[in-house]
C-alpha cells in the first residue's frame, strides 16, 4: 500500500465533494422539470418550479465561488513554495 501525498488526498476529497454536488444539482433540475410539467395542469406548480430553479442557481453560484476560492488558495500555496 503506497502512502498518498497531502495534495493527492486533497484532490480526491475535492472530487468526492464535486460528485455529491453534481448529484444534488441533477436532483434539483429533475424536480424543477417535473414541477414545470405538472404546472401545465395545475398552475400552482409553476411557483414550485421557479423556487426549485432558484435553489439550483444557488448551487451553481456557490460552487463557482468555492472553486474561485480554492484556485486563489492554491495559487498562494504555490507562491509560498517557490519563495
Amino acid at each position: 500500500m503506497s502512502a498518498r501525498s497531502p495534495e493527492s488526498r486533497r484532490i480526491s476529497s475535492l472530487l468526492g465533494q464535486r460528485r455529491v454536488s453534481d448529484v444534488a444539482m441533477v436532483a434539483v433540475l429533475f424536480v424543477a422539470l417535473l414541477s414545470g410539467l405538472v404546472g401545465f395542469a395545475f398552475h400552482m406548480f409553476w411557483v414550485v418550479a421557479i423556487v426549485v430553479l432558484a435553489l439550483g442557481l444557488g448551487y451553481v453560484v456557490a460552487n463557482a465561488r468555492q472553486d474561485r476560492g480554492e484556485t486563489i488558495d492554491r495559487h498562494r500555496e504555490d507562491e509560498e513554495r517557490t519563495e
